[in-house]
């Protein structure tokens, strides 16, 4: 439904035409969509190739895209729901040529040639969670929808930054000379060697950071002068506020606590971090604020058409199930309906 206007911003924020509430806009369609997460790398590839080559092989490029997240469209053959974007190469050939097109008169006209700095994307599509090292030997588990990219040359640089959009749990590398930063839209995270998850997405009003071993520093965007150090087990966390009812005013809520575990037939299991065994664990939580989550873990668009619904709350832990099992269960905590289609989960 989306997918034009997506492709339109994305295509705008790769050649720097973006503006503020463009950008504003693409991160709230990003969230609507499910498969977007791809978008942005696949035509990023196609802007490089118009800009380098008089006649690009756009099939060339699909195949190679399609190779790379092989897993991802492996693991989501047997699905239901199906991702539409890459079943349909015609469209993405529509889509590329357009993209070629706007380079060669919009936008090319206005292109300022930039100093070359290769970019390494990993990235996490919704029901997928991957694990991987960088070349310092940092250990990264991203998780579903989310995405980090750091410089091809990281080891040669003085500090080793990498960029996140979404969760990761990272296991540091130690190295006292060259610090580890990660950065995200609303914080940037200061280690020399330590474990750590980042929960940061564009659409959740709440970011995360929680601290397993070592100690890391903590800065929040645009308040360079408030620094938090962290000790392990706590949890720095932000929480945007409305100021005045329905006014689009806010501020942000910072608050730092001890994490502590959840017990399910006598186990425990740390919240924040359970996602990186597998196991989807929630304590107490609206099923409001539990869609991102779900969608995002089962590659699924949750609709909420009773709004009675979303304050109902939850408590419970899933591991192997599937999103109708999952369903299910919470059903026998409160009563509601679901329907499934081609696309989406309906409640109501």
């Amino acid at each position: 439904m989306h997918e034009q206007r997506i492709i339109e911003l994305i295509t705008r924020k790769i050649a720097g035409e973006a503006t503020a509430e463009e950008l504003g806009e693409l991160s709230y369609l990003l969230t609507k969509s499910p498969d977007a997460v791809y978008y942005e790398a696949l035509l990023e590839q196609v802007w490089e190739l118009g800009r380098n080559e008089e006649k690009p092989d756009l099939d060339e490029v699909f195949n190679k895209h399609k190779l790379k997240h092989k897993t991802e469209l492996d693991f989501r053959s047997d699905s239901k729901l199906k991702l539409t974007f890459f079943k349909k190469p015609a469209f993405f050939l529509t889509v590329a040529a357009s993209i070629l097109l706007l380079i060669t008169t919009h936008f090319v006209k206005n292109y300022i040639p930039a100093t070359k700095e290769e970019r390494i994307e990993v990235i996490a599509g919704n029901g997928i969670r991957k694990e991987f090292t960088l070349p310092d030997g940092t250990i990264v588990l991203l998780n579903s929808g989310s995405k980090i990219s750091y410089n091809s040359d990281i080891l040669d640089r003085k500090q080793r930054d990498v960029s996140l959009t979404g969760e990761a749990f990272f296991k540091v590398a130690h190295d006292k000379v060259h610090p580890f930063i990660v950065k995200t839209s609303k914080v940037a995270i200061r280690v020399l060697g330590t474990e750590f998850n980042i929960r940061d997405y564009p659409e959740d009003e709440e970011s995360e950071t929680t601290l397993m071993k070592g100690s890391v520093e903590l800065t929040v965007n645009g308040r360079a002068h408030q620094n938090f150090i962290l000790k392990p087990s706590e949890k720095f966390a932000m929480v945007k506020k409305n100021l005045i009812t329905g006014s689009q005013k806010s501020s942000s809520v910072l608050t730092i606590e001890n994490i502590s575990p959840v017990v399910f037939g006598g186990n425990e299991y740390i919240e924040e971090i359970s996602w990186t065994e597998n196991k989807f664990v929630f304590q107490n939580e609206s099923f409001e604020e539990l869609l991102p989550k779900l969608e995002r873990w089962y590659n699924v668009k949750i609709v909420l058409e009773d709004p009675n619904i979303g304050s109902y709350r939850f408590t419970g832990i899933f591991i192997n199930e599937n999103i109708i099992q999952a369903l299910e269960a919470m059903q026998l905590i409160k009563s509601f309906n679901y329907k499934l289609t081609e696309n989406e989960v309906k409640i109501y």
